[in-house]
């Protein structure tokens, strides 16, 4: 990792070029001290983005269901799906299945995934889940 000089020395540094009247070699360091500070910012950005894009999919795994053939997203309001279980096993990728007449079709990895009367699917009563408040990142 490359040594920063964003540190208060430099500062304290930079103060004392511009007293002993060394104006030019005093910008030179402001100028990488900015420099570093860039790129520290530009580091930072990318570091949030990547926590929010975790905390998205941790989310998301949380609302999975699986019914033993296709995954569901069980949200509060709403259960979308299903999706396709050996594409997002495989490669963390949720696609849609397409019904049809007997079964479920994925247009990805072409798998079927039978559908079962309803009669002989038994229902396993799963208690609510309580609401959690959003994953606060930063203040």
């Amino acid at each position: 990792m490359k040594k920063r000089s964003i540190h208060a020395t430099n500062f304290r540094k930079v103060l004392e070029l511009f007293r002993d009247e060394r104006g030019q070699e005093a910008e030179k360091l402001l100028k990488i001290i900015q420099e570093d500070y860039l790129e520290l910012y530009n580091e930072n950005k990318e570091l949030r983005s990547q926590i929010k894009e975790v905390a998205d999919i941790l989310d998301l795994a949380e609302c999975m269901e699986f019914d033993g053939q296709k995954y569901w997203i069980d949200e509060e309001t709403e259960k979308t799906g299903p999706y396709c279980q050996v594409c997002y096993d495989k490669d963390g990728v949720l696609i849609r299945l397409q019904e049809r007449e007997k079964h479920w079709e994925c247009y990805s990895c072409e798998n079927l995934f039978v559908k079962i009367p309803t009669g002989n699917i038994i229902h396993k009563s799963r208690p609510k889940k309580e609401s959690k408040p959003p994953l606060r990142l930063f203040s």
